[in-house]
């Protein structure tokens, strides 16, 4: 073979892809992308260590809501496009809690931060807050229709085949 011949290219099963629906590929994509964020939420969260300096602790949960923001980046044109047809509205991206109401795209916006309450700079929330914030993006997307759902529809029955 001369320098002139293209290569030949050994064709593998799995680079053979057929496409019969675009817009299902694209929904499954987008489906995977977002189970693959929460997943990336988790496995961070399960990965903690027993034990850590205060340092080390901040540095853990500002890469957890970092993983819950990219959740909610993957999620976020989802839930603009259900405000546009009116199936979600503004109140349903806040928390409302006794000290301060968190817009959960604030997160979102700001890659895992949220503006500071006396201040003109961003922070890193609590912990606690950006389990609620990630909890609060999966009732979203479970009220888009997105989510597990667990209850059995209308007139059906569970059954468990053994």
């Amino acid at each position: 073979m001369n320098d002139d011949e293209p290569e030949a290219v050994e064709e593998t099963d799995e680079a053979k892809l057929y496409v019969a629906d675009p817009d299902d590929y694209a929904k499954t994509r987008k489906l995977k992308a977002l189970n693959d964020a929460k997943s990336h939420v988790r496995k961070l969260r399960n990965d903690r260590p027993p034990r850590a300096s205060t340092k080390e602790w901040e540095g853990i949960n500002a890469r957890i809501a970092e993983a819950v923001a990219t959740y909610g980046h993957e999620l976020l044109p989802l839930l603009e496009e259900a405000e546009q047809s009116g199936t979600i509205d503004d109140d349903d991206f806040l928390i409302r809690s006794e000290k301060r109401d968190i817009d959960v795209r604030a997160l979102i916006r700001f890659d895992g931060r949220l503006p500071a309450e006396h201040k003109n700079e961003l922070e890193s929330p609590p912990a606690a807050h950006v389990m609620a914030i990630f909890r609060h993006l999966q009732t979203l997307e479970r009220k888009l229709g997105l989510g597990l759902d667990l209850e059995p529809e209308q007139n059906s029955e569970w059954e468990i085949e053994t």
